[in-house]
């Protein structure tokens, strides 16, 4: 009778334990089943992931792309804009410094001009000795046209609206105190070129004439380093003024 409580606490047993490996090996199934789905979805989003990121970057690459081309057209505009902006700046600065409105420093030349000996003579010609506005003027005409980019006289600059009237043995330019001869004539600009035209004998000529005659001083060097002041005068015409 005592073995049949025996049996079933074994056959108890054994069931127990049938149950408890049947729940390892579907849990162990359901593993080796599962596993690999997740691998393979798994591997599939990391796969959408680095496509993702690869477009992304392409867009990213395309657009850096776009954007150096703005930047290069920017600044090939930019230096564009820079290089007209010199060159106005250039054609303003030459503008004012032959308009007479900024002092000149360069290479260049010095005219003297001074009166000559008096003849006695009481006629007309008697003040043919002197130099005068007109000697003056005929002077830095010649220079401008030699090449001079800017002129002095006696210290006052001569600007394109300038004007020379005066006495015999005086000048005055623009609006200016008289200047008395001797004339200290100053030019900056192209120096060989203004010394050529000075030391031709074609020109100047009824200077060149006087000075033979009367001997009005005239004489002239070269000089590598000059400096005129800027025009100290109105540009504005004050002697023609409208109604």
């Amino acid at each position: 009778m005592r073995t049949y409580p025996q049996r079933s606490v074994v056959t108890g047993l054994i069931a127990i334990m049938a149950l408890a490996f049947g729940f390892v090996a579907a849990a162990q199934l359901r593993t080796q089943l599962i596993t690999p789905s997740n691998r393979v979805e798994r591997n599939q989003a990391l796969v959408r992931s680095v496509q993702e990121l690869e477009r992304v970057n392409a867009s990213d690459r395309q657009r850096i792309t776009q954007l150096r081309q703005q930047i290069s057209g920017q600044e090939a505009r930019a230096a564009e804009r820079d290089a007209a902006t010199r060159q106005l700046h250039d054609e303003v600065a030459n503008l004012r410094a032959h308009a007479g409105e900024t002092a000149l420093r360069g290479p260049g030349v010095t005219v003297d001009l001074g009166n000559g000996r008096p003849s006695g003579n009481s006629s007309a010609e008697s003040q043919n000795y002197l130099a005068d506005s007109q000697d003056v003027q005929d002077v830095v005409n010649l220079l401008f046209a030699a090449g001079a980019e800017g002129v002095a006289v006696s210290g006052r600059r001569v600007t394109p609206l300038s004007g020379f009237h005066g006495q015999a043995g005086t000048v005055v330019i623009d609006q200016g105190p008289p200047l008395l001869a001797p004339f200290h004539i100053a030019a900056v600009g192209n120096r060989s070129q203004m010394e050529e035209m000075l030391n031709d004998a074609g020109t100047l000529g009824d200077l060149r004439y006087r000075q033979s005659q009367f001997g009005i001083q005239l004489s002239w060097s070269g000089s590598p380093a000059l400096s005129i002041p800027a025009s100290d005068s109105s540009l504005q015409v004050t002697y023609a003024q409208p109604d």
